[in-house]
C-alpha cells in the first residue's frame, strides 16, 4: 500500500568536506537524523567536484560557499582550526549566510555537529576514542592518535581524495558511532599497509638523495616528467607526502625547495623556510619579469607559486623558476 504524503519521511542530503573530522561529523549527523525519521542520502564530493558543486536544501558539513561552490535554502556546519571556533551558517534561496551558532568551545566540526544537534532536539553519543583522534589530526598531535586513529589518519593521508575509499571510511565512522565498535573492516587494514609502504618511499627520495641540488639548495620533484624512475614508477603513493619531502629537506638546510606535480598534469613551485630564513626574502627573490603570471600563497613557513596559465605550469619552467629564485637569493 502506497504511504500518504503525511507518512513518507522526509529526506535530505548531508555533504561532507575533504577531511576525516569531516566525514565523521557527516556521519554523526546522518546517523542522528536517521534516529529522528529522516531518510538520508549522503554525498563526499572530491576536490574536482568541489570547484562545481551546488548544494540545495541539504546539510553541509566542513564545506563553504567558495571556490566553486554555491549553498542554498541549507545549513553548513564547519570548524576554523585557525580560530579554533565552530559555526553553524543558514543559507537562504539567494545563498546569503546568516551565523546561526558561535562556538569557542569545540575542536572539531564534529562538536559542531553535536552542538547543533541539540538544538533540533536530536542527540547522538559517539565513541569517545573516535572524537579524540579527530581532535588529535585537527591540534596536528599525532602522537595522541590511538592504533586505530593511526590506521584511519593514514589511510585518509594516502587517499583521502579517492570517493570509494572515502566511502569506506564514512561507513567505518557511521556504523562505528551506530555499534560503539571501533574495530576496522579488513579493507581499512589493506589500505593502511599501502600507507605504510607509500611512506617508506617517501622516506626513500630523502634518504637516497632523490632530489636536485642548485647551489646549496636541495629542491625535491615530485613529477611524472622527472627523469627519475622511482619517483615517476611509484608518484601515486608519494604524491600525499609530498610536503613532508619538503619539510624534511627543509630541517637539514634551513631552506628548500618542491616542484609538484598534481594528478592534472599541472606544476607548482613551492618553498618551505627554518631558521632565519624569511618568507619576505623568498618573495622578493621572485623575478620581476613572471610575478605577473604567477599566483603567490604564503604561510608562516612556506611560499606556493602557481602559474595562472595552465599552459606555462610545465616541469621545464618551474625548474627554471626555482633556479632564478636561488640565484636572486645568492644575489641578496
Amino acid at each position: 500500500m502506497e504511504q500518504s504524503p503525511q507518512e513518507r519521511p522526509k529526506t535530505t542530503t548531508v555533504y561532507a568536506g575533504l577531511t576525516w573530522d569531516d566525514i565523521v561529523g557527516a556521519a554523526a549527523l546522518a546517523a542522528a537524523l536517521s534516529k529522528k525519521g529522516y531518510r538520508v542520502y549522503v554525498d563526499l564530493p572530491s576536490r574536482d567536484e568541489l570547484s562545481n558543486l551546488r548544494i540545495v536544501r541539504s546539510y553541509a558539513v566542513g564545506i563553504q560557499p567558495k571556490g566553486g561552490v554555491s549553498i542554498v535554502n541549507s545549513t553548513a556546519m564547519v570548524y576554523s582550526r585557525s580560530r579554533r571556533t565552530g559555526y553553524v551558517f543558514r543559507y537562504n534561496e539567494n545563498g546569503q549566510g546568516e551565523v546561526l551558532m558561535k562556538l569557542s568551545t569545540v575542536s572539531s566540526v564534529t562538536e559542531v555537529v553535536k552542538e547543533y544537534l541539540l538544538t533540533i532536539s536530536c542527540s547522538i553519543e559517539l565513541p569517545q576514542q573516535l572524537l579524540d583522534d579527530v581532535i588529535a589530526v585537527n591540534d596536528g598531535d599525532l602522537n595522541r592518535l590511538s592504533k586505530v586513529g593511526r590506521m584511519i589518519h593514514g589511510v585518509h593521508k594516502l587517499k583521502g581524495n579517492d570517493k570509494n575509499v572515502r566511502l569506506i571510511l564514512y561507513n567505518y565512522a557511521y556504523n562505528s558511532i551506530l555499534t560503539k565498535n571501533l574495530k576496522p573492516p579488513q579493507e581499512l587494514s589493506s589500505l593502511y599497509a599501502e600507507y605504510e609502504k607509500a611512506l617508506k618511499l617517501a622516506e626513500g627520495v630523502v634518504k637516497e638523495g632523490r632530489f636536485m641540488e642548485m647551489g646549496s639548495y636541495r629542491v625535491a620533484i615530485i613529477s611524472s616528467r622527472y627523469g627519475d624512475d622511482f619517483i615517476a614508477s611509484n608518484l601515486d603513493y608519494l604524491r600525499p607526502f609530498a610536503s613532508d619531502i619538503l619539510s624534511s629537506l627543509c630541517r637539514q638546510n634551513g631552506l628548500a625547495f618542491l616542484v609538484y606535480e598534481n594528478p592534472g598534469g599541472i606544476h607548482e613551485v613551492r618553498a618551505c623556510v627554518r631558521y632565519n630564513v624569511s618568507i619576505a626574502r623568498v618573495v622578493d627573490a621572485i623575478p620581476s619579469d613572471v610575478v605577473d603570471r604567477l599566483s603567490v600563497t604564503t604561510t608562516q613557513t612556506s611560499v606556493t607559486l602557481g602559474f595562472l596559465d595552465p599552459n606555462d605550469a610545465t616541469l621545464e619552467n618551474s625548474l627554471q623558476l626555482v633556479s632564478r629564485l636561488i640565484s636572486n637569493l645568492s644575489k641578496a
